[in-house]
C-alpha cells in the first residue's frame, strides 16, 4: 500500500511539472537579419512619451520613467557641420532602398498580433494591427558605435501621437535596448534610450514646426551620434543637439514604429542610409 501511495505521488509531480517554464532557445546573432521583439506590451497612459515598454513574460508594476538630464552643447563648437550631414559626408557605407527584404530579413513578411512588416513595392512597411502594444522594431546586422544614420519615412495612416523612426546603438536583435529616436503624425520629436538601467526619455514630446504632419507627408529623419554626443535632424535641420552618457558602444541599426491612435497606423521606409564616422 505505502509503495502505491508512493508511485502515485511521483507519478502526479511528474504530471504537473509539465507546467513549469522551459529554456528558451539562444537566437541565432549571425544571421544577417534581425528580429522584431513581438512580446512588448506599453502601459496605456495620456502621455506617450513616458510610456515604458516591457516584455508581456515579467508584467510589473508600471510608473512612468524619469527624465533624464541631459546637456545642451553649444551651437559654436560642433565637430561635424551642423547643415545637413546627407550633403557633407559624401556617399554612405550602406543604403537599402528595399528592392528586397534581404537586409532585415524580410524575405518573407513577419506578423504577430499587433502589427505586419514587409518589403513590398520599394518600402519597408510597418502595418499596425492594434493600438498600446508598444514599440515594434526591425533591425539589420550593421553596427558601428560613431555614425551618421538616416530613414525617409513616408506616412500612409496615421493619427495624432502615432510614433515613427530611428534605431541606433541596440546590443542585440531582441531585448529592446538602444536608442529610439522618433517624430508624431501631429509633429512632434522624441528620443528615449533603453538600457540595462530601464527606460529613459531623454527629449519629451516636442513639437516643430519643421515635421510634416498628417498622412501623405515624407520626412527626412536624421541622428548623427558621436560618442556621448547626438545630433537629432529632420529633413536636413538640425532640431537639437544633446549629450548623453548612456550608451557609447556599437550596436545594430533600424527603424521603428508605436500605434498610440490609429489601429490601422500604416509607414513607409523608402530608404535608409548609414554612414560610419571615425
Amino acid at each position: 500500500m505505502k509503495k502505491s501511495l508512493t508511485f502515485l505521488f511521483l507519478l502526479t509531480f511528474l504530471l504537473t511539472s509539465c507546467n513549469f517554464p522551459l529554456a528558451q532557445a539562444t537566437p541565432d546573432m549571425a544571421l544577417v537579419a534581425t528580429r522584431v521583439a513581438a512580446t512588448l506590451a506599453a502601459a496605456e497612459t495620456k502621455t506617450p512619451s513616458t510610456i515604458p515598454i516591457v516584455p508581456t513574460e515579467t508584467q510589473p508594476a508600471l510608473t512612468p520613467f524619469p527624465t533624464v538630464t541631459s546637456t545642451l552643447l553649444p551651437s559654436s563648437t560642433p565637430t561635424q557641420p551642423v547643415g545637413d550631414p546627407a550633403q557633407s559626408l559624401g556617399e554612405p557605407g550602406f543604403q537599402d532602398t528595399f528592392t528586397n527584404g534581404t537586409s532585415f530579413g524580410l524575405n518573407e513578411p513577419y506578423e504577430d498580433d499587433a502589427i505586419i512588416i514587409s518589403v513590398e513595392n520599394g518600402a519597408m512597411v510597418f502595418q499596425s494591427k492594434k493600438i498600446k502594444t508598444g514599440l515594434r522594431w526591425r533591425l539589420t546586422s550593421r553596427n558601428p558605435e560613431n555614425l551618421y544614420l538616416e530613414g525617409t519615412f513616408r506616412t500612409i495612416s496615421c493619427s495624432g501621437s502615432d510614433r515613427y523612426g530611428l534605431v541606433l546603438r541596440a546590443p542585440t536583435y531582441s531585448d529592446g535596448y538602444g536608442y529610439f529616436y522618433g517624430v508624431t503624425c501631429n509633429g512632434q520629436y522624441s528620443l528615449m534610450r533603453w538600457d540595462e538601467e530601464g527606460q529613459e526619455t531623454i527629449l519629451p514630446l516636442t513639437p516643430d514646426t519643421r515635421i510634416l504632419s498628417g498622412n501623405g507627408q515624407i520626412n527626412r529623419l536624421g541622428l548623427l551620434a558621436e560618442g556621448n554626443h547626438l545630433r537629432l535632424y529632420i529633413n536636413g535641420v538640425l532640431l537639437t543637439e544633446i549629450t548623453d552618457e548612456g550608451i557609447d558602444d556599437n550596436g545594430y541599426i533600424g527603424a521603428f514604429v508605436a500605434a498610440y491612435e490609429d489601429a490601422a497606423f500604416t509607414v513607409h521606409l523608402e530608404d535608409i542610409k548609414l554612414w560610419t564616422l571615425p
